[in-house]
């Protein structure tokens, strides 16, 4: 697996995706759903890293990382037709390492409660649960210091 920096053909795949799928679509396609018009601008900042995943197979999904203040926030998706395969897991381990090659002490990540599967990925890999924010959604730190 590798990840590769997001170019105009990944933009347009990230949109494809979320137009196919209602579940993603759902929590991503707001911001997302629009890669080309909404998330572009923002991969010229220096603190912003987009990356699509690939394998051999094709595109697995996509990453969002941004670091302010040696935390980073970040966002993964696996396209439907790549999941249940374990490619979350793996995916979530390269954008750990991402985080950590950009200076990052701490990764932090907001999943909506219904979304069992990723809640499960982070949790496994080490996230510590801090409950629900204001909107709803479950907070997940994971310290890269210890």
């Amino acid at each position: 697996m590798r990840m590769e920096a997001m170019d105009a053909d990944g933009l347009r795949q990230v949109e494809t995706w979320l137009a196919d799928d209602p579940v993603g679509g759902a929590v991503f396609g707001g911001f997302y759903g629009d890669a080309v018009r909404r998330w572009a601008p923002l991969l010229e900042a220096p603190t912003r890293f987009g990356r699509l995943v690939r394998d051999d197979a094709g595109p697995i999904g996509f990453v969002d990382l941004e670091i302010l203040d040696a935390e980073a926030e970040i966002t993964y998706y696996v396209a439907p037709d790549r999941r249940g395969q374990g490619l979350g897991h793996r995916t979530l381990a390269l954008l750990v390492d991402l985080a950590r090659e950009q200076g990052a002490t701490s990764v932090h990540a907001g999943v909506e409660p219904a979304n069992a599967a990723s809640l499960a990925t982070l949790r496994a890999v080490g996230f510590t649960d801090h409950g629900e924010d204001e909107y709803g959604d479950v907070e997940l730190t994971l310290d890269l210091t210890a």
